[in-house]
């Protein structure tokens, strides 16, 4: 059996995002890493994640507090108990304007470099020459 925790004394200061999480994989001992990626994630009270986006879809799962979401040049309320769909490329933060950390599990897919494993596995699969391994995978997860 294999158990995941994302207890508070489980989760890291991510400064660059500003936030606490634990990311899911890589899990060795459980799955191997799949072509998305996951993550427990508390934005503490008062705190706003830093602005950012990058080329993965992505999902909040909003499962404790709530908070104000910006996507773009739009912002609205969240709590628990929502999912918000974001968009590749769209500028996006989350602010924590209550009294009790607001936990959310994110969940991306799709980006340059899942695309680029993913292409590489199966050109392994097949035993042939990866015809995308030399464009270079596009980062685009810097913060503003």
């Amino acid at each position: 059996m294999h158990i995941f925790t994302a207890h508070e004394d489980d989760m890291v200061f991510e400064e660059l995002y500003n936030v606490s999480g634990r990311r899911i994989f890589p899990w060795p001992e459980a799955v191997a890493e799949p072509n998305w990626g996951g993550a427990w994630v508390d934005v503490a009270p008062g705190a706003t994640s830093t602005l950012h986006h990058h080329d993965e879809n992505e999902m909040f799962f909003i499962v404790q507090g709530s908070g104000l979401i910006r996507i773009g040049e739009e912002t609205t309320r969240v709590r628990s108990g929502e999912t918000v769909f974001i968009t590749p490329f769209e500028d996006h933060d989350l602010t924590n304007d209550g009294d009790v950390t607001l936990r959310f599990i994110t969940i991306w897919w799709g980006g340059a470099d899942a695309l680029a494993r993913d292409r590489a596995k199966w050109a392994a699969e097949f035993g042939i020459e990866d015809p995308g391994a030399a464009v270079p995978a596009a980062d685009t997860a810097v913060p503003e």
